[in-house]
């Protein structure tokens, strides 16, 4: 995934701080979807750290992997906590003969990055623990391409309900609204390729059966357990489907 890094390497600083600034509706989805308490669990596509830290307080161990240099940097200024451990590697690398198995295996917003979504998915599937939990939570749009000037338009919308809203103190908003706004941060984004929620569901479907889906903010999440009665039926035919893919 080259172009992950090359795309996020000079943008980390800016992101981490947009991420703080914005928020995230999937730290409250997750709080539901957690383990309370649980052994290992998995980031993959960690950034700046900032949902690894959130594991980590729901489990004894989280390896959290990135790409990106820059923002391990920032994982490690800013979220180094003990049972978190960074490591600079492709998330497609990962593998249960070397890594083991994992009560979690989560990703946010990393995946539409890989250019071989399916065969990933089945690699993620492999680094599940028995009754583990599968989370993974990516973009989703009505085109695969979104323009720039929607982007520009919603920064716009968020300002403006910032301000007349109080949602937060006023140099914030204007933070925000240029982060958003930065020209290197919208070639990126108008670089991005995503599914429709349709093909979302889809897609991961087929290697998650039973999963259940939730939609976020110009997101969706999928939570899957390994081990449930509806996860347990796969057919023949993807069996087959999922072993031509791994031995690519």
């Amino acid at each position: 995934m080259p172009s992950q890094a090359v795309s996020f390497d000079p943008l980390a600083r800016n992101f981490d701080r947009w991420h703080q600034l914005i928020g995230s509706p999937l730290k409250d989805y997750l709080q539901g979807e957690l383990h309370d308490h649980a052994e290992r669990a998995v980031d993959l596509g960690c950034g700046s750290g900032q949902h690894a830290s959130l594991l980590a307080s729901r489990y004894r161990h989280v390896l959290a992997v990135d790409i990106s240099e820059p923002m391990l940097e920032i994982a490690h200024a800013h979220h180094d906590l003990p049972n978190i451990t960074y490591q600079r590697r492709d998330l497609r690398e990962l593998h249960p003969d070397t890594d083991g198995t994992f009560n979690l295996v989560f990703s946010a917003y990393a995946l539409h990055h890989v250019p071989d979504l399916d065969q990933t998915l089945w690699r993620l599937r492999q680094l599940c623990a028995p009754w583990g939990r599968v989370v993974l939570v990516d973009n989703v749009a009505p085109t695969p391409a979104v323009s720039r000037r929607w982007f520009v338009q919603e920064a716009l919308r968020t300002l403006t309900l910032d301000l007349l809203r109080h949602r937060r103190p006023v140099p914030e908003a204007w933070e925000l609204f240029n982060l958003s706004t930065d020209p290197a941060w919208l070639d990126h984004l108008t670089s991005d390729r995503f599914l429709t929620p349709e093909e979302f569901a889809e897609q991961y479907g087929q290697v998650f059966p039973g999963a259940r889906f939730t939609d976020l903010y110009r997101a969706r999440a999928m939570y899957w357990e390994e081990g449930s009665p509806v996860s347990s039926t796969v057919s023949a035919a993807s069996s087959s489907h999922r072993h031509d893919l791994l031995n690519r």
